[in-house]
């Protein structure tokens, strides 16, 4: 199709390409609509080889990839080399190369890293993504922390917690302040983990905030009790870009844990201790859970 549009082959049989490709997606048995999504997501992976080229780093040629490498897979690849870390990015594509992730798994990536872009997800030639700087851009940068804390507590598993033994290990993500009649059902959390050893152990919620959120000239005791009262253990998170000492853990509270990110490992530099928790506000988190899951 690519080929067709470019010489003007289409020319000798239609009005304009958009024509062309109409009455081939008739023929084909297609939608209209899905062609112009495999051209876009075509021409994006021959754009990648490309750039990638450039650095001396080479993927096959479109018409020789693997079967398992599908159209949905390249659209999704192309929503997330918009927002996502080149290092991270490319260890994706050799993921998807490898089939060694699913289509499903890359979507949840999407869904981690899509704050960052702030609603900007237009894409195409000549649009460009949005510059991401920790001073000009403070907000993307903390969402794009937060998509790489979600995508390394997903990869590495429950050994962090404790081992890996467990019947449940499920992280919950983007979880916004609810409020219910002005009163507050549950507070925001960049992610929530639910994790049970075994059955004759209980549900324990681990809530995960960002260490960026708080600076040293907050009242950190104060500011951390809300989200604490929720869970059965709150973890400040940060990724190893973000500068770390061991003076830090002097500034939070001695119950709050404190887990650094690099790529798909976590180190936990301070264990949580069990949160001084609110029967009733940990019940309406569970609540807002279920809510979020049924939607």
């Amino acid at each position: 199709m690519d080929q067709v549009d470019k010489t003007g082959y289409w020319e000798q049989t239609a009005n304009s390409f958009t024509d062309w490709l109409k009455s081939n997606a008739e023929k084909l048995g297609n939608k209209e609509s899905t062609l112009w999504r495999y051209l876009v997501v075509g021409r994006y992976y021959h754009d990648l080889r490309k750039q990638f080229a450039r650095v001396k780093l080479e993927y096959p040629p479109l018409l020789k990839l693997p079967k398992h490498v599908s159209p949905e897979k390249l659209e999704l690849l192309s929503k997330l080399g918009r927002v996502a870390p080149k290092d991270f990015f490319e260890k994706l594509i050799y993921d998807v190369l490898d089939n060694a992730i699913t289509r499903d798994n890359i979507r949840e990536q999407w869904q981690a890293f899509r704050p960052a872009l702030e609603g900007k997800t237009a894409r195409g030639r000549n649009v460009t993504a949005p510059a991401i700087s920790r001073v000009k851009n403070p907000s993307v940068y903390k969402n794009l922390d937060e998509a790489l804390v979600i995508n390394a507590l997903k990869a590495y598993g429950a050994k962090w917690i404790n081992d890996s033994k467990h019947i449940m290990y499920e992280v919950k993500f983007h979880f916004f302040s609810q409020y219910v009649k002005g009163a507050l059902l549950s507070p925001h959390l960049p992610a929530v983990v639910l994790y049970q050893r075994s059955l004759s152990d209980e549900l324990e919620v681990h809530g995960i905030e960002m260490m960026s959120t708080y600076n040293r000239s907050d009242n950190l005791f104060h500011c951390l009790n809300e989200p604490a009262s929720y869970c059965d253990f709150l973890w400040l998170a940060c990724h190893k870009r973000v500068p770390y000492s061991e003076d830090f853990e002097n500034y939070y509270p001695k119950h709050v844990g404190i887990i650094v990110i690099d790529g798909a490992s976590i180190t936990v530099k301070q264990s949580a201790l069990p949160c001084d928790q609110d029967c009733k506000k940990a019940n309406s988190l569970l609540k807002a859970l279920l809510l979020k899951e049924s939607r």
